[in-house]
């Protein structure tokens, strides 16, 4: 497994299909991921800590054993409250 990123932001791709792709994501808390969008639908799993997930305006604070999906094209934005590990399924 290749870990790449920053020191506030880490990922490593678990798998990779035809169908889909996993990578697990590691958050240092306080650090944000701007608005964007994504072309395909997506799914995260909280495996650690908590993420403010804010999608079309509106923020839900995601915890470790939390699943969250969202369309394609749709605006989105994280930010780590505490040092959070996820897995993004797309």
């Amino acid at each position: 497994m290749q870990v790449a990123g920053n020191e506030k932001v880490k990922s490593c791709a678990i798998l990779k299909t035809k169908r889909f792709d996993a990578t697990l994501l590691i958050m240092q808390q306080g650090h944000q991921i701007p608005p964007h969008t994504s072309p395909a639908q997506a799914m995260i799993l909280i495996l650690e800590g908590r993420i403010a997930f804010m999608l079309n305006d509106e923020v839900t604070i995601l915890e470790s054993g939390d699943v969250f999906s969202f369309g394609a094209n749709e605006i989105h934005a994280l930010q780590a409250l505490e040092t959070a590990r996820f897995i993004l399924i797309k």
